[in-house]
């Protein structure tokens, strides 16, 4: 398995080799089809040069003189080309033949040059044997003085001059090419020290908390979002680890004092049975069975948590007046506040239908309403609120209680968990309620959330989806 520093390396050097092969191929397709056609135009241009100058150096004399012909003989513009002047009346009197050597010679220059220029032209192999004869009548003044035949080997003559210059963009082509590769390979061990370095980082951190170290922090010095996105999840997760943790101990002495306590009365009663200190008298039978009986309670309450969260419990969806079940179970609470002297207000808006397990949502209730009376002193005042807007129904259950701790809202869904342990335990329960009310709300596809402020008050908010 490659490391992603070698991975990203080796994408640099291909996107730059890439880059260098599409650079050539266009270079070829451009710039050397426009060289062709310039030397095919320079070519004709150098013939007729060739022309007009053998045609010139007969106006001197007017006459295919010695003279005339040395003119034409140390003229330039006929190297490389094979030259033969026939006068009017068919006799040749000048030839130009181009070395064997010099052909050879030529024909090399011309395969160093890779072809390249002449590919637009004609793609024939160039050899002595491919040879192109140009016949053109010569005039002067009006008059025929002959013909003049211009041979040379392949599409054109090519001079020094050319080669160079083809030369020179494929040497611009391979310098560039070896610095896109120099230039890749520094931008590949950059751009991989600057994306592995903080994946390091965090892979690192990942590891430390799989180890069980849960006070990992990473601080990455980088501007990509997502990187940053994935260290402040690194982080959140640690912190949720470590909150997970905490509460999981917690819950182990909450579960274990739970138990502990019918256990202990059974134990002790059970004991003075057998050792015959009590008389096994109805009275502490009784005591017995109310112990078992909550260890019972206890157990049938987890188990139920257990199955709803693993949707095992069905709910019995219809469509209910939530105004009317409300207004209800308000009532059937106001004795009980009346001898706590808590005052029960509601505000509830009439004739709000929702779509649920009627029985599910009167447990929830119940459960909400029954712990702001529980955690209320006398004077103090619960309210009872529904209203229903476009898209969401909201319940919500504000009470003038004991009210919790900053540090304990994040938990007080938790199983077993008390903000107060003393407290809880004078007023009863097993500290699962509102674990189990929680669970109902999220089975009906709402939120629960609370608000709360230690010795003034909290605030429990229901929203049910509209039907």
């Amino acid at each position: 398995m490659k490391k992603l520093k070698t991975k990203i390396i080796i994408l640099m050097l291909s996107v730059a080799i890439l880059s260098v092969v599409l650079v050539a191929v266009i270079t070829n397709l451009t710039i050397f089809n426009k060289f062709n056609t310039y030397m095919e135009e320079e070519h004709a241009d150098r013939i007729s040069d060739i022309v007009k100058m053998v045609e010139y150096s007969y106006s001197i004399d007017n006459s295919w003189s010695n003279k005339v012909l040395r003119n034409i003989s140390n003229s330039s513009l006929i190297d490389n080309f094979m030259i033969q002047i026939i006068n009017e009346n068919g006799n040749v009197v000048f030839e130009n033949n181009v070395d064997n050597s010099m052909m050879r010679m030529h024909n090399q220059m011309m395969g160093r040059m890779g072809k390249r220029i002449m590919r637009g032209a004609d793609n024939s192999k160039i050899s002595d044997s491919n040879t192109t004869v140009k016949l053109q009548e010569l005039i002067v003044d009006g008059k025929r003085i002959g013909t003049i035949e211009i041979g040379y080997t392949g599409n054109f003559i090519v001079s020094q001059r050319e080669v160079d210059f083809t030369k020179g963009i494929n040497s611009s082509i391979l310098y560039a090419s070896i610095i896109s590769i120099i230039l890749a390979i520094i931008l590949g061990l950059y751009n991989s020290k600057v994306m592995s370095q903080p994946i390091l980082k965090i892979t690192n951190a990942a590891n430390n908390i799989r180890e069980g170290d849960l006070d990992t922090k990473i601080q990455i010095k980088n501007d990509a979002r997502e990187l940053i996105e994935l260290s402040e999840a690194i982080n959140h997760l640690a912190q949720s680890l470590k909150e997970q943790q905490i509460l999981r101990k917690r819950l182990t002495t909450d579960i274990s004092h739970e138990l502990r306590t019918p256990l202990t009365i059974l134990l002790s009663h059970i004991e003075a049975f057998s050792d015959g200190v009590w008389q096994p008298t109805k009275e502490r039978l009784s005591i017995c069975r109310d112990e078992v009986i909550r260890l019972k309670k206890l157990v049938e309450q987890l188990k139920y948590i257990t199955d709803i969260e693993n949707h095992r419990v069905e709910l019995e969806i219809e469509s209910f007046n939530l105004s009317e079940l409300l207004e209800g179970i308000v009532e059937s609470f106001e004795y009980e506040f009346q001898i706590k002297s808590v005052r029960l207000e509601r505000h509830i808006e009439e004739n709000i239908i929702i779509e649920g397990d009627m029985d599910k949502v009167r447990q929830i209730i119940i459960n909400l309403i029954s712990n702001a009376l529980k955690f209320t002193d006398s004077e103090g005042r619960v309210n009872v609120a529904l209203n229903k807007d476009s898209n969401k129904t909201i319940l919500e259950i504000i009470d003038t209680g004991i009210g919790i701790n900053e540090e304990d809202i994040p938990f007080v869904f938790e199983r077993f968990y008390r903000s107060d342990k003393s407290r809880s335990r004078d007023t009863g329960g097993a500290g699962i309620g509102l674990t189990i009310t929680k669970t109902l709300v999220e089975a009906h596809g709402g939120k629960i959330s609370v608000a709360s402020e230690k010795e003034k008050g909290s605030r429990f908010t229901i929203v049910f989806p509209n039907i």
